[in-house]
């Protein structure tokens, strides 16, 4: 079946690749940018993670950077531009989308990773996902590091966070799946991390929360 495809056992196989961690700049303060988003630049690359000194978010789409820049508690920036730079950065340079198909009809943020853990569940390298379609609703943050703050905890590196809320939006979900990276790309409870952007490209940022209908997207699976 078209589903099981390409989830047999495979070793250190995945196109993915890794540059900080996460860990780092939220218990280190380790802010400063570790890759330049120009040195992507190829239609299959794709890639998420935080601007340097938690300025805002990142999305590289077909090796085009966007950004989003926190305007204020109702409305962000979103911000196609050559290059940027980030603490650290999860991202595919050889992407090789294949579609998957869904099993169930509604699905939330924590669902779908339920599902490609269960799928996936013979192979341990990392997966880009790429979903496309129109979301029911989606809940999405910038972080805003206030200039000069120093960071030692989650806490501080969220401080000027700002959350957005959307619903009946088209765009897609850019996200990397792994059992093996938390609080390297991942956060310490997940091994989840997506961002979005609308097909419009006024819309960007990190997906706390989303519920969307499988019969109105496409889910698409890199290794």
């Amino acid at each position: 079946m078209l589903l099981f495809v390409s989830c047999t056992k495979s070793t250190n196989t995945s196109s993915i690749k890794v540059v900080g961690e996460m860990r780092d700049v939220m218990w280190k303060g380790d802010l400063k940018g570790k890759i330049a988003t120009d040195s992507l630049n190829n239609k299959k690359t794709y890639g998420i993670g935080p601007i340097e000194f938690l300025k805002g978010e990142i999305v590289v789409f077909e090796g085009q950077t966007f950004v989003s820049k926190v305007i204020d508690s109702v409305s962000h920036q979103t911000i196609k531009i050559p290059s940027v730079r980030a603490p650290f950065f999860v991202y595919s340079t050889n992407s090789d989308l294949k579609v998957i198909e869904f099993n169930r009809e509604n699905f939330t943020l924590k669902e779908l990773e339920e599902y490609i853990n269960s799928v996936y569940k013979d192979y341990d390298q990392p997966l880009l996902l790429r979903i496309d379609g129109l979301f029911d609703n989606i809940k999405l943050h910038s972080v805003n590091l206030p200039e000069g703050k120093k960071v030692s905890s989650p806490d501080e590196a969220h401080q000027g966070l700002t959350q957005y809320d959307f619903k009946n939006i088209s765009g897609s979900l850019i996200g990397f799946f792994s059992r093996n990276h938390k609080a390297v790309f991942t956060h310490h409870d997940s091994f989840f991390h997506a961002h979005f952007i609308s097909d419009d490209r006024k819309v960007l940022g990190h997906i706390d929360e989303t519920d969307f209908n499988s019969s109105k997207v496409t889910l698409k699976v890199s290794k």
